[in-house]
Order: structure tokens, then C-alpha cells, then sequence
């Protein structure tokens, strides 16, 4: 009976862009007839019963939501921000994804525009527009609005530079920008939460694309040079951050608990990603290897899950497949940089699974 689990990447390990990679569909119907536990966690955000569908249809095989973690779900446990007046930033359905995972009071960048008309002044239309209300009707604004009291970033917006003026505001304006503030005297800022700090990742252009992370570094870019100071993040979650992996470690053993299996005792993280992936399997295995088991402290620094009876690894491997960000032909490990330093490399999903359940004899 399996007492160890494997955690996958979706992106450049299960798909190339929209499309499956076939290898794919073997290696997971492989896990499936050894009833070994697993578990897909990506830093893509949507809804975790859409990509289960998704990643059922592509698989040919069944996909439990519970299996699915993406970068905003270990939000759920931060039950102390859930009933703060929150701004949320990212695409698709933002608002819907946001109270799925417990946040109760919502507003938007976009809400915020029709609030304040006068922030978003980047694109010149809005200059233009702006004028002409100034001239027939003067400025509005809503003198009534509710401060921000937290700011949560899912996920890379559309409009980079609204999103960033905006938040930049709330942050100068201590979450309201009816208040005046001048950025020598901000003070410590009002509490962010962001999700998937990935700079890049792979789709179907042959170099990598911007991700979350690029955004962040834009952010916080700005913020140092407006105020001097440091962005400081209340919380995040998403790969390489611990949270995340204890998250996936708790439903996967609910998954196999269920099925009358034996508690997780090893994890083996299949990624693409030196920089993400691995980085962040590497740092759960440091993680949870502390000699204080009733006191492990975040390597990254970060919000982490304590006294969980459901978190019970004591190892987890790093593998690294080819078939994704990395490309063995264009890209060297280095070794100066141990936390990107695989267990393994294998050619592809597959070859990680059959190296996986080999070391286990179950091949």
C-alpha cells in the first residue's frame, strides 16, 4: 500500500499550451492502477472545478476539484482576513474566485475607477474624458467610500498600469484615496496578500512568458522609488511558498485516507520550473525536516499551516522534467544555486512517474 504521493505542475508538464502532452495521459493512468495518491498544484488561477473538468477531459480519466490546487487556494485558511474590505487584482471572474475561497467584502480595481475618476490617467482617453466631465458636470468622487483594508493580488491583470496606479493609491492612501498622504510620512502600509510569484512561464511561444511575478516586481518597483520603502507582503501563497505545499500535502491525504490508504510519508514533486518548481519542493523538504516538529518557521518567510494532523511527509522530492521551462539543451543547473538543484531531471512526465514508482518497488 502506497504510503508516499507526487504533486505535479500543470504547465509544461501536463500541457504544452492548450494542448496535452501524451505522455501524460500514461503516466497518470499508471498512478491511478497503483492506487498512488496525487495531486495537480499550479499557480494558474480559475476555479479548481473548472481545471479538474479541464484536466479530466484531457487526461481521459476522472479529476477530483480536491486534487486540484491552485495558487489562491490555500487562501482558504487565512480565515483572519476573510471578513476584511479587501481589493482584489487579477482577471476573469476575480470576484467569484475570491469569495470561492472565503472573502466576504469585495471591491475592484474597476470599482475603484467609478469611485475615483480622476486616478486612472495613464491611458489619454480617460485625460480627454475627464476633462469634458470636469467642464459639464465638475468632479465627483465617493466621499462615502469604505477604506481598504487589505489588498489581494490573484493574478496578472489586463490593464498593468491602471492596476498598478490603483493599488499604488490605495497603499499611498492608507486603503482610501479620499485621504491626502504624502509618501515620506506612509508609514507602514495596509496588509497585501499575492498569489504565484512565477516571473515567467511556458505556453506556446518558444520563449517563456510573463507571469504574476512580473507584475509584482513592477509593483513593488514602483512602490520603492514613490516612497523609498520596501513593499512587504502579509502573506503569500502559491509555488515556492510552504503554504501551498502543506495545503496539497492535507487534501491528498484526505484523498487517500478516504480510500483507506495509509498517511503520506514522502512526497515527489514533478516540475518544470527550476526557478519555481523546484525551488519550492526543495524548501517543503527543508521545511519539513526541522528538528522542532511543533515549531517549523518558514523558510521563505512566509504564512504557514501549524499542528495540522493531516500534514505528515517527512521528505519531499524534487524531479524536473524537459518538457516546459527548462530545455537541457539551452539551460544549465547551477550548482552555486542549491535550491534549484533537482533530485532528478527525467525527460518527461512519464519518465518521472516510472522513476518514481521504481524507487518505490511498485514497477
Amino acid at each position: 500500500m502506497s504510503n508516499f504521493a507526487c504533486f505535479f505542475d500543470i504547465d509544461g508538464v501536463i500541457t504544452q499550451g492548450p494542448n496535452v502532452i501524451q505522455s501524460a495521459k500514461k503516466a497518470i493512468r499508471t498512478l491511478i492502477q497503483q492506487d498512488v495518491p496525487f495531486a495537480f498544484v499550479s499557480n494558474a488561477c480559475s476555479f479548481e472545478s473548472d481545471k479538474a473538468e479541464q484536466l479530466s477531459k484531457m487526461l481521459g480519466v476522472s479529476i477530483h476539484p480536491d486534487q486540484v490546487i491552485l495558487a489562491h487556494t490555500p487562501m482558504r485558511c487565512l480565515t483572519q482576513y476573510h471578513d476584511k474590505h479587501v481589493l482584489v487584482c487579477g482577471q476573469g471572474p476575480i470576484e467569484e474566485i475570491a469569495r470561492s475561497v472565503g472573502f466576504k467584502d469585495i471591491t475592484t480595481i474597476e470599482k475603484i475607477c467609478q469611485a475615483f475618476p480622476e486616478l486612472d490617467m495613464v491611458n489619454h482617453h480617460h485625460r480627454t474624458n475627464l476633462a469634458d466631465i470636469i467642464q459639464t458636470q465638475g468632479l465627483s468622487r465617493d466621499n462615502e467610500f469604505r477604506s481598504i483594508e487589505a489588498i489581494v493580488l490573484f493574478g496578472e491583470p489586463i490593464q498593468w498600469e491602471t492596476s498598478l496606479q490603483i493599488i499604488t493609491d490605495v497603499l499611498l492612501t492608507h486603503g482610501n484615496p479620499n485621504l491626502s498622504s504624502t509618501s515620506s510620512h506612509i508609514g507602514q502600509h495596509i496588509p497585501i496578500i499575492a498569489c504565484n510569484k512565477d516571473l515567467v512561464f511556458k505556453a506556446v511561444a518558444d520563449l517563456p512568458r510573463f507571469g504574476h511575478g512580473a507584475f509584482l516586481v513592477c509593483l513593488e518597483a514602483l512602490y520603492k522609488n514613490l516612497t523609498g520603502k520596501d513593499l512587504v507582503y502579509t502573506a503569500l501563497v502559491g509555488k515556492p511558498f510552504e503554504i501551498s505545499y502543506q495545503y496539497a500535502e492535507i487534501m491528498t491525504n484526505k484523498l487517500a485516507i478516504a480510500k483507506g490508504q495509509t498517511e503520506i510519508k514522502k512526497i515527489y514533486f514533478i516540475g518544470d520550473n527550476p526557478g519555481v518548481d523546484i525551488i519550492g519542493a526543495n524548501i517543503y523538504n527543508e521545511f519539513i525536516q526541522q528538528n522542532d516538529e511543533s515549531d517549523h518557521r518558514s523558510i521563505t518567510e512566509s504564512e504557514v499551516l501549524t499542528s495540522h494532523p493531516l500534514i505528515t511527509a517527512e521528505e519531499c522530492e524534487s524531479i524536473l522534467v524537459c518538457t516546459g521551462i527548462y530545455d537541457p539543451n539551452v539551460h544549465k543547473i547551477d550548482a552555486e544555486k542549491p535550491w534549484t538543484l533537482p533530485t532528478t531531471i527525467q525527460y518527461d512526465v512519464l519518465d518521472a512517474v516510472q522513476y518514481v514508482l521504481t524507487k518505490e518497488s511498485q514497477l
